[in-house]
């Protein structure tokens, strides 16, 4: 198995999900040696408005909270979650199951946390839990490893052994547990010194806090453009200030706080705009030729993409110029679907080499046969996760032949998932509105009632 794995995911809160939905992307037991490969792709299917990119939004947030210990001091973060979080709720609830494969056996953690509005009319963290076992025991309950509720910290596993670092923890997280998740602060004031000057540490508080913060890290998320709303966030923001010369040190802080809401840690290549340093510009080149190989396989008469680079300091500001035998062309004047093939190159790539991947509307300007093709390479092939939200019944015979890979979003937001029936297909069944939850009630006479039946002009 790969070393981190996610095992289940449940979220409530969040745009349309006023109730709790659970995913489980592995089976209930688990053995010493876990045989993940066989439930590495899930995709989810629902009609529209059924809450599908709010799930793929949610683990955006998670893994923010995980590993950035200023995301809820950012405004713009703070102006996104009161847009998104749910009217009716008031709170984010969000909670992952992870395994974790050590040599001896693998162990299974279990993260929660929950946001809510403070007194100020800040989102800010209320409650977090983490618990674990030994992933082969057959008892349900976990022993937790530390419990934070209202910004005080309620539990930590090993206290009273007197450890200095549950003594050093609490010292140095107190006040801050409301606007940062303790993993993020653990990273902050922690793992980077440790890191840095070698030292071990052993204990269930250090190993799980480390561990749930290399979970957070192997999170990564596409959102589609339509539910990726952090560039409409800072232009609202940025409308406050009229007098841009007045104003140049808040608009620059404001654009600065977006650049970092924006960084996934992956080396997202653009059409243009790439921000490169000159050190490590060689890995950029590298990237730009593994590009290539993958987009000629979709596009055959694409010869190559050169880097047009220009100096800016210590930096180089890249643009990819696509090369056909009898002409060149500016990457951003491509088709929609390469243009998003070569946003997905890194989330692709994350996920081959062991990443846990969320991808907002996969199917969306990509060809069906592509699509399919690129699902039966990852199912094979790939060593992390990849869950993927989609409107393409297409894919659904090549992801049939495993197991858990098939959820429905149902209207009123449950979750109902594949089963094998005999030789039934589920995409003949959700298209005949037969999968329980997802019932399709539209008719191409409903449309009449719109724009008419053409008669009119008889």
């Amino acid at each position: 198995m790969k070393d981190i794995y996610l095992t289940r995911y449940s979220v409530k809160g969040i745009k349309t999900l006023d109730q709790l939905i659970s995913l489980s992307f592995y089976k209930k037991t688990i053995s010493k040696n876990p045989n993940t490969q066989e439930y590495n792709i899930k995709g989810i299917y629902g009609m529209n408005g059924s809450g599908k990119s709010g799930i793929i939004t949610s683990v955006e947030i998670l893994r923010n909270l995980l590993i950035d210990p200023g995301y809820l001091n950012n405004p713009i973060a703070q102006k996104n979650l009161d847009a998104i979080i749910n009217k009716g709720t008031e709170e984010l609830f969000i909670e992952a199951e992870y395994m974790v494969n050590l040599k001896e056996s693998p162990l299974l953690f279990r993260y929660s946390v929950t946001l809510t509005r403070d007194t100020s009319g800040k989102y800010a963290v209320t409650h977090e839990c983490l618990s674990g076992k030994k992933a082969t025991s057959r008892n349900d309950s976990m022993d937790i490893v530390y419990e934070v509720s209202g910004g005080e910290i309620v539990f930590i596993s090993g206290i009273n052994e007197h450890s200095k670092f549950s003594a050093d923890i609490q010292s140095k997280t107190m006040n801050l547990l409301e606007t940062a998740t303790m993993c993020a602060l653990f990273y902050e004031k922690f793992l980077l010194s440790a890191i840095k000057n070698q030292e071990h540490h052993q204990g269930n508080l250090w190993i799980g806090l480390c561990l749930l913060y290399f979970f957070g890290k192997e999170l990564h998320v596409y959102l589609d453009q339509s539910d990726d709303h952090r560039n409409y966030v800072a232009q609202i923001s940025l409308e406050h200030y009229d007098d841009s010369e007045k104003y140049k040190n808040e608009i620059d802080t404001v654009l600065s706080r977006f650049l970092k809401m924006n960084n996934d840690y992956l080396n997202v290549l653009s059409a243009s705009g790439n921000i490169v340093s000159k050190q490590m510009y060689i890995n950029f080149e590298k990237d730009v030729h593994k590009l290539y190989d993958f987009l000629h396989i979709f596009k055959s008469d694409l010869q190559g993409i050169e880097i047009d680079k220009k100096e800016n300091h210590n930096l180089w500001v890249c643009d990819l110029i696509m090369e056909y035998s009898s002409y060149r062309i500016h990457a951003e004047y491509e088709s929609t679907g390469i243009k998003k093939l070569i946003r997905l190159f890194a989330y692709i790539k994350e996920m081959v080499e062991g990443g846990i991947v969320f991808i907002d509307e996969f199917d969306s300007n990509l060809h069906d046969v592509y699509l399919c093709a690129l699902l039966e390479y990852l199912m094979e092939y790939g060593e992390g996760q990849l869950c993927f939200t989609t409107h393409n019944v297409g894919p659904m015979d090549i992801l049939k032949q495993r197991k858990k890979s098939i959820d429905f979003l149902s209207e009123n937001h449950q979750i109902y998932s594949w089963k094998t029936n005999g030789n039934y297909s589920p995409s003949r069944l959700y298209r005949n509105g037969m999968i329980e939850g997802s019932p399709f009630n539209v008719d191409s006479i409903d449309f009449i009632g719109v724009f008419g039946s053409g008669g009119e002009d008889e």
